[in-house]
């Protein structure tokens, strides 16, 4: 019988990250999937927030223009895209003070294909595709897992923690978690249950070769142009009066990918997909004039239909759902296992990749030390759950205020606090309050309590990032600092001068802190001197230092460190951003 510290059940973006993140810790992890390949009908389209500055973390980062392209608006229209948005966000100003984009339409298969190679590259990761898992047996030590493999021969793993990142209908929560320890998913913080049609659809350009009888091409307009008119840029809300509708182009802009989303709150099986999406979606792609105003020869023009490929069309009953329990002795939920989402936020992929990637250092201190009781495994366990259900109902409040003004008619509250949000954006040094629902990100786990942190030396805050350097290096993420091998944490060390660092190794070899936790391999100095030439120390990157490197507009490297007090001389920082402890 096969044994491993940890067993995935589930490769979909939750799982493969987690495996990834334990192997930073040299954990060694098998993933078990179903499937023999990747689904490739795109299903989430978005990627939110710090969720982006994980798969750099894991090493993806480079892959990804292959995997999608930056968001730069959010528009919120009446009825149609082409009524101008009664409320527009623009998303290029650096509102999470994260170098790294802020939000991803991604094509969900091209990530999944990277996070696959990856994983395919790691010593730490073991992927066995093609295994069904058919039954789970609790043990003292761990759990016993069964599966059936490509051959249809019966395979044995025995884990120390089992993991399900199976969806919302896998085996693990439905089939094994619900009968021994009645871990079902309810509603959250918000109910909300009801059916949209969601097509993915590809366009490919007209041109005067393939259609010569349209108007556009004695008016001077290229086939982009088109294409751009008919299909505009970024994503788009529609309200009522008419349906509810979520839309827009995601994937990487050469690959024309269009996602078409709409309520059908009355859906019956008599109903046809495909029927209803073009009554639906026919109105938004017939335009009488360019987009200079300029009336087309002889009327009302549709978008060519046989330039409309759809890749998928079908009914989905979205809802709002988290477990009650994330755990269960030795068996855990993350992703869509333990929690499911409405489709005005794009937060599902996102909150999967946090739920891996936050459990992953806890589980590789808890693995480090085999004499753990369970009390404490527990309690570190509960500080997870806890922090993930907080960033579970944060990105639920951010999903169903973009649903209400997908679902509804703009109210007169909302105009007026419009009008204030625009007002008060003009005032010098005042910030926009459209970007206050997105900015709750920047606070992290303060509001946990009982988080894996010490509130009372300023921790829970999530860092900034920024770039920094060496006097002798290139600049890099400052992410990048908390990569450093084995050690769980990473001691930032604020200095103006030698001693305090000096100080700190001493503190550590007096002081006994597991490895696992803290070592002097994991001390990162970094002084507010731009010209410290010490080896090893790093500063912070002004604007003016970045040419040719990608920055958004409102870029401040002292955003870094007015995460941190004052006076703060050190700060123990997790993997996962977030700041533990200030002094």
């Amino acid at each position: 019988m096969d044994t491993s510290p940890v067993v995935i059940v589930g490769a979909g973006p939750a799982g493969l990250v987690l495996a990834l993140s334990l192997a930073r810790y040299e954990i060694h992890s098998v993933l078990l999937e179903k499937e023999t390949e990747i689904d490739e009908d795109p299903r989430g389209v978005f990627l939110a927030g710090d969720a982006i500055r994980v798969l750099y973390q894991i090493g993806i980062g480079d892959q990804m223009a292959v995997i999608g392209k930056e968001m730069k608006a959010l528009n919120f229209h009446r009825t149609t895209w082409q009524n101008p948005p009664f409320f527009s966000l623009d998303l290029q100003p650096d509102w999470l003070e994260q170098t790294v984009a802020g939000g991803i339409f991604q094509v969900q298969p091209e990530l999944e294909k990277a996070l696959r190679n990856a994983i395919d590259m790691s010593p730490f990761c073991e992927f066995r595709r093609g295994c069904l898992v058919v039954s789970l047996k609790e043990l003292v030590d761990g759990v016993l897992v069964e599966y059936v493999d490509q051959q249809e021969a019966m395979g044995r793993i025995k884990a120390s923690w089992l993991v399900g990142a199976d969806g919302k209908t896998g085996i693990v929560r439905k089939k094994f978690l619900e009968p021994i320890a009645n871990i079902r998913q309810a509603v959250g913080i918000a109910a909300y249950t009801s059916t949209w049609v969601a097509a993915n659809l590809q366009i490919t350009l007209p041109t005067p070769t393939s259609h010569p009888d349209l108007p556009f091409w004695s008016m001077g307009l290229t086939p982009q142009e088109v294409y751009d008119h008919f299909w505009p840029d970024n994503w788009h809300f529609c309200s009522p009066p008419g349906k509810a509708v979520a839309t827009g182009r995601f994937g990487p802009a050469e690959s024309r990918l269009w996602r078409h989303e709409f309520a059908e709150p009355d859906w019956n099986e008599s109903k046809v997909a495909e029927e209803l999406l073009w009554e639906n979606l026919t109105p938004m792609i017939t335009r009488s004039s360019d987009a200079n105003g300029q009336p087309f020869p002889g009327g009302a023009v549709e978008f060519p239909r046989d330039c409309v490929n759809i890749l998928r069309c079908r009914p989905f009953t979205f809802c709002q759902k988290v477990v009650n329990k994330w755990f269960h002795n030795k068996s855990i939920l993350i992703g869509d296992a333990a929690h499911v989402f409405p489709p005005f936020g794009g937060q599902g992929i996102s909150c999967g990749i946090r739920d891996g990637d936050s459990l992953a250092w806890r589980l590789a201190i808890i693995l480090r030390h085999s004499d753990t009781r369970k009390s404490v495994s527990n309690k570190i366990l509960r500080t997870w759950e806890l922090e993930r259900r907080q960033g579970v109902d944060n990105s639920t409040r951010l999903t169903m205020g973009n649903g209400a003004l997908c679902n509804k008619p703009e109210s007169w509250g909302f105009f007026f606090s419009k009008k204030i949000a625009s007002l008060l954006s003009n005032l010098i040094g005042m910030p926009s309050i459209a970007y206050l629902p997105l900015k709750r990100e920047n606070i992290g786990y303060k509001d946990v309590k009982d988080g894996f942190f010490l509130a009372r030396y300023q921790g829970g805050g999530k860092l900034a990032q920024v770039y920094v350097k060496t006097q002798h290096s290139s600049p890099i993420l400052s992410d990048t600092l908390l990569q450093h091998g084995p050690s769980a944490m990473t001691l930032l060390v604020f200095e103006d001068n030698g001693g305090i660092v000096a100080k700190a190794k001493s503190l550590l070899n007096t002081v006994t802190v597991p490895t696992s936790l803290l070592s002097e391999e994991s001390i990162v100095s970094i002084s507010s001197e731009k010209n410290d030439t010490r080896a090893g120390v790093y500063h912070l990157c002004a604007q003016e230092t970045l040419s040719g490197l990608p920055f958004k507009a409102g870029y401040d490297e002292k955003a870094f460190l007015k995460r941190f007090p004052n006076t703060t001389k050190y700060a123990i920082v997790r993997p996962d951003l977030i700041i533990f402890a200030t002094a």
